[in-house]
């Protein structure tokens, strides 16, 4: 877990200065010793990531067939949001695993750094997508 801390500190993700922005990492440290409930906790944090995600893309998406009716569709902000929400998760996914392929660490420890990725972007995608 050390490893993995370290690793959150060294890539820049933890911010030197202002309010406490923990890593999930950071949320499950409780857990610093058992791999296993580690990884539960990992996993929660990313279903509960994964709801708020869907609940804001849906959110998004209202409001974007909102502005297709405005607009008599002249826009299509709806079918913009689906294609630039699928286009994000591949980037996620791949930016999630590049984080994950800089550590020589273990299989587990990457498999944490991947999660602490997906966690943490799918959570700043949430609230990018309320914001706007």
């Amino acid at each position: 877990m050390l490893v993995l801390v370290m690793s959150l500190l060294i890539q820049g993700d933890v911010p030197a200065l202002g309010p406490p922005n923990p890593r999930p990492a950071f949320e499950c440290a409780e857990h610093v010793t058992d791999a296993r409930a580690r990884r539960a906790c990992l996993n929660t944090l990313l279903r509960e990531a994964e709801t708020q995600l869907q609940a804001a893309h849906e959110q998004a998406r209202e409001d974007a067939s909102e502005s297709d009716l405005d607009s008599g569709g002249m826009f299509h902000a709806a079918a913009s949001l689906d294609e630039a929400q699928a286009v994000w998760t591949r980037y996620r996914d791949a930016e999630c695993v590049r984080r994950g392929s800089l550590m020589f660490v273990s299989e587990t420890s990457r498999e944490e750094i991947i999660l602490d990725c997906r966690i943490a972007l799918d959570r700043a995608r949430a609230a990018e997508l309320l914001e706007h």
